[in-house]
């Protein structure tokens, strides 16, 4: 006998035991559940009796007594009591006149319990009934009965049903099993021990389909199927023999097609190492270009500084109107070619990755109004109005990127009021819903100026891309402000967007994300501008590093007239020694010098300051490079604040107002 044979004899013995214990589960609880039944009514009828009993006798006593207890007699009390005490049931029983006792017995076992302790007992059942004559309450019959005999009585009565119902489970189980046996099981047996006959090959193994029942149904299907199974295999058989034809067709083609992708292969790997060639020589000119630019940027602002600075001071000279108007030209030509250059380096920045946004706290209400200030000049020369609204609930302080906030406002607000030749320009902020903790706010910028065409809105963020090509004769710029806006909006999390119509007007749109300060005031809704009074200059010497005459010449110039005096020194190791030589309030420090670069000569001065137990003095940067890798090496070499060049006077003037005669602390 197989193993699969053996297996199937086992599982059919298996499903015939499963289906005797469940028979026998079946009528076992059948049979339990009548016997319980029975048994269960047959205590409740004998409680009941015993009741009845018990109140047939209380009733005797309320109509017995009466006499017998008004008129205290204690005989016919007694009398009455041993007539109940025949019950055997009866234990106690006890006439009462007020407080006290005509008559009282109980039987033996029971002596000396007072009524009180039969109530607390369960297996008494206790009467107390009072007696009454015309009405009126002239004692108490009290009764006490024991179940104790039920309930011998229902206990015998149950052993005999729960054996006699043990019994006929054990008859009718084994009557039913032997049943199912015979009927269903045995021929079941057969029909799987044959089934696992052809299970195993044997496709000539018998088969009983006489059975007239479902069981016969199913040898006839099975017997069925073994013919199928015969005429399958032989089917099996043609389609093995095809089959390996075909595969041997089918490797040749796969050894063919092989060939053909390792050819392709190789040639797409050596396309790959064509790209990644390019691709190196594109980082390279990436690099190259960023390392042009950042040369050019140090090598243009560098000339620029003298030339803005010299126009500043010319400025403030007096001048005649045709001088004044000769200065203005060139200041104006001079600015404008400063944000062309910081145009095309941040956008280069922005190209090759090196632009990071700074984290800090500021205020959203200075930056608002120092912003609408640099264009206030322009609005009131073009008789315009300008308008700046911020909705209800915004804090004041938030944290991000103020510089580069007031670049993207700076930037529309200035093409607002460029193109704009009469009417209005408004800066409205609202505060949008967002799901997270940071504030999401949209700045909208709307003007009544000559509007855009609608087929350009979707170019004109496009670098050196504007509406239309004659605006650059007739308003200038290089087309790289919203180009550069549409970056630092996405890199603050949000988005730019242009709404127009043709000769009515532009309303620019940009969100950007904020962490808020919820305890901060709300920004106020207006902001009037008007200029502050600075306070003067403190009196400080000031030790200068720098090698281009021009440059110091501009600085010597701003300080002419101030309670501050300078000394001027050409390369940076005759600077250090003229600093340990001397007592500065502070040091504006070149980077790019000869002999000695600015960040060697600050971090030398910084460590002979550590040795030498001297105070700190401060030190402020200034280099022409603008990147943000410069600032943070210039602060990192020990620096406390760094001034771009060309440096403006007002900006000078901040530094030395902030710095000059207090304990240096470097900007984070």
């Amino acid at each position: 006998m197989t193993r699969n044979h053996m297996h199937g004899l086992i599982r059919a013995h298996s499903i015939s035991r499963r289906a005797s214990l469940v028979q026998l589960g079946i009528t076992a609880f059948i049979v339990l559940c009548f016997s319980c039944a029975i048994i269960l009514f047959t205590a409740y009828r004998l409680n009941v009796q015993l009741e009845e009993q018990t109140d047939r006798i209380c009733a005797l006593a309320e109509t017995s007594l009466a006499s017998a207890v008004w008129q205290i007699d204690q005989s016919s009390a007694r009398d009455f009591i041993d007539a109940v005490f025949r019950d055997e049931t009866v234990v106690f029983a006890q006439v009462t006149t007020g407080r006290e006792i005509m008559a009282s017995k109980s039987r033996a076992q029971y002596a000396g319990m007072p009524f009180k302790a039969f109530t607390r007992e369960h297996v008494f059942i206790t009467k107390d009934i009072p007696i009454r004559k015309n009405g009126d309450w002239i004692g108490s019959f009290r009764l006490v009965v024991s179940t104790e005999a039920n309930n011998t009585e229902v206990w015998i009565y149950s052993c005999a049903i729960l054996g006699f119902a043990l019994l006929l489970i054990m008859a009718i189980s084994q009557t039913t099993i032997r049943f199912t046996q015979k009927i269903f099981f045995a021929p079941l047996a057969r029909l799987e021990e044959s089934a696992a006959l052809i299970a195993d090959g044997d496709l000539d193994a018998p088969i009983d389909t006489s059975a007239p029942n479902e069981l016969g149904s199913l040898a006839r299907a099975i017997d069925d199927m073994r013919e199928s199974v015969r005429h399958l295999i032989q089917d099996l058989q043609g389609a093995n023999t095809k089959l390996q034809k075909y595969q041997d067709i089918l490797e040749s083609r796969v050894r063919e097609r092989t060939e053909e992708l390792n050819a392709k292969n190789t040639s797409l790997n050596n396309a790959l190492e064509e790209v990644r060639k390019s691709k190196k020589a594109a980082d390279i000119a990436n690099l190259a270009k960023s390392s042009f630019l950042a040369s050019m940027s140090h090598e243009i602002r560098t000339p620029m500084n003298a030339i803005l600075g010299m126009a500043d001071v010319l400025w403030e000279t007096e001048l005649t109107e045709d001088q004044k108007e000769y200065v203005d030209v060139f200041r104006t030509a001079g600015e404008a070619l400063l944000e062309i250059l910081n145009d095309v380096l941040d956008l280069s920045k922005i190209e090759a990755g090196y632009m990071e946004l700074e984290g800090t706290w500021f205020s959203l209400n200075e930056i608002l109004d120092k912003t609408c200030a640099l264009v206030d000049a322009q609005v009131y020369q073009k008789q315009l109005t300008l308008s700046c609204e911020v909705s209800n609930g915004i804090p004041d302080k938030l944290h991000g990127d103020p510089a580069r906030l007031r670049q993207i406002l700076v930037n529309l607000l200035g093409n607002a009021v460029k193109f704009t030749e009469k009417g209005s320009v408004s800066l409205t902020v609202e505060k949008m819903p967002n799901p997270g903790d940071e504030v999401l706010l949209q700045f909208s910028v709307a003007d009544t100026g000559m509007g855009i065409p609608g087929q350009k809105l979707t170019t004109i963020f496009d670098a050196f891309t504007q509406a239309d090509n004659s605006t650059t004769r007739k308003f200038g710029g290089t087309g790289l402000g919203l180009a550069i806006s549409r970056k630092l909006a996405q890199l603050m999390g949000g988005r730019i967007w242009a709404e127009s119509t043709p000769g009515k007007g532009s309303t620019f749109h940009f969100t950007a994300r904020f962490k808020g300060d919820s305890e901060a005031a709300p920004v106020p809704t207006a902001f009037p501008t008007a200029n502050k009074e600075l306070p003067q200059l403190p009196t400080a010497n000031i030790l200068m590093f720098e090698d281009s005459n021009y440059n110091a010449f501009v600085i010597q110039t701003y300080l002419k007239d101030t309670s501050c005096s300078i000394t001027v020194v050409e390369n940076g190791r005759d600077g250090v020694e003229a600093f340990k030589n001397g007592t500065w309030d502070l040091v504006l420090m070149d980077i790019q010098m000869p002999i000695m670069n600015g960040y060697e000569a600050t971090r030398t001065i910084r460590e002979w300051e550590q040795k030498n137990g001297v105070a700190q003095v401060p030190i402020i940067a200034m280099t022409a490079y603008t990147l943000n890798e410069e600032a943070k090496q210039c602060l990192s070499a020990g620096a406390n604040h760094h001034l771009p060049k060309p440096v403006k006077k007002s900006a000078l003037f901040d530094a030395i107002r902030r710095f000059a005669g207090t304990t240096p602390s470097s900007e984070e």
